[in-house]
């Protein structure tokens, strides 16, 4: 289906839906055009977490359900509908298509249980001429040996656990990643790459979306999937888009999704876009999370674009905290505390070409307390 078409279809579904019904009373779906999304609200998660409280129970029409852990609620639900399904193997297998995905065989070792896992990729890859195996999870060995008896082509799996299956052996032409933070984080992809003697693609997509971009093989960055989703790069605080090569966050447009549409959805996710042909390029990837921003400096600092950072330098992602303080002269102090025993060469330029800021300090403790950012100004 084309783009503008299935869009149109996605806000007739909307306008339906107890959570939009309000939100978009003023829109003709009919009259619509890609360039008016801007034009429409913004959804949040707890948008949804709200709803799905009150109305738990799977919708009429439901056809396959996914559970996703939450903070909010426990396990927050996505139901997609026979449409949604077929759409969404019909649009992906196009995508796959695009990479040279016909004819090849693919193990998949994403979790069919639960989780949308490797759901998001089987009937896709199928639909596009391959023979799929869902391994699911497992030894890394045993998929190690499969690989090789077999002769699969393709893994698809998030790539820590890859980087396992090359270290035990196992060999694929190609690795299809995706669930974890990944071409973000400097020297990951070099390292898996050389373990399973293979191409290593990225992937970008949650349960409540689908897969909305995806690498091709010149390794550009994260290409929005135009069959897909529509995909822009907003202020957090001011909800205007940003200019090319900018920070911001990420939202999304689902066109797999009308039982439980996406419209605008806040993913509270950080990356930087470019647009080029009527497309969403995200060139760093996906690589934080803009929950948790300071100004520093007169500079919005996302805090958590540090753990890729510090894990590409063989630091735990997790072992840092941001604190801000003011100098006797008044101006900001930015200290970097770190779970560390050193500090590794090459880090605070890392750091300083990443977020535009100087590090002041940096203070090496044993173990990390408290929120992620301290700040001591106010």
């Amino acid at each position: 289906m084309e783009r503008l078409a299935r869009l149109k279809e996605v806000l007739r579904a909307a306008k339906a839906h107890p959570l939009y019904q309000e939100k978009l009373s003023g829109v003709d779906p009919e009259g619509f055009t890609l360039e008016d999304l801007p034009s429409l609200p913004l959804t949040t998660r707890e948008e949804w977490v709200a709803f799905l409280k009150e109305n738990p129970r799977p919708p009429e029409g439901a056809s396959l359900m996914h559970l996703t852990p939450s903070p909010l609620m426990g396990w927050m639900p996505e139901y997609l509908s026979p449409d949604d399904l077929r759409y969404q193997a019909e649009a992906l297998a196009v995508h796959y298509q695009r990479l040279g995905l016909v004819g090849k065989k693919v193990l998949v070792a994403f979790s069919y249980h639960v989780f949308a896992g490797g759901w998001l990729f089987h009937e896709a890859l199928l639909r596009a001429g391959n023979l799929v195996f869902p391994h699911g999870p497992g030894e890394a060995s045993r998929i190690a040996e499969i690989g090789q008896v077999y002769g699969f082509d393709v893994l698809v799996t998030n790539p820590s656990f890859a980087l396992k299956v090359g270290q035990a052996g196992g060999r694929f032409p190609l690795l299809l990643a995706g669930g974890e933070p990944f071409t973000s984080v400097p020297g990951f992809r070099e390292r898996v790459e050389a373990a399973l003697g293979g191409v290593a693609l990225d992937a970008y997509g949650t349960s409540e979306l689908g897969i909305v971009a995806g690498e091709g093989l010149e390794k550009e960055g994260l290409w929005e999937i135009p069959e897909m989703a529509v995909l822009e790069v907003l202020d957090p605080e001011t909800l205007r888009p940003v200019p090319d090569g900018e920070k911001g966050e990420l939202v999304v447009t689902a066109l797999s999704r009308t039982l439980m549409p996406m419209v605008r959805f806040r993913t509270g996710d950080l990356a930087v876009a470019e647009r080029r042909g009527g497309l969403t390029l995200l060139p760093r990837g996906v690589f934080g999370r803009t929950d948790a921003m300071v100004k520093v400096k007169g500079v919005k600092l996302y805090p958590t674009e540090l753990g890729p950072i510090l894990a590409g330098f063989g630091l735990d992602p997790k072992g840092f905290q941001v604190v801000v303080e003011r100098k006797l002269e008044g101006t900001d102090k930015l200290v970097l505390r770190l779970k560390a025993e050193r500090v590794p060469p090459g880090l605070m330029e890392a750091v300083q070409r990443a977020t535009g800021l100087k590090v002041d300090e940096v203070e090496l403790v044993q173990e990390i307390q408290g929120p992620l950012v301290e700040d001591h100004r106010f």
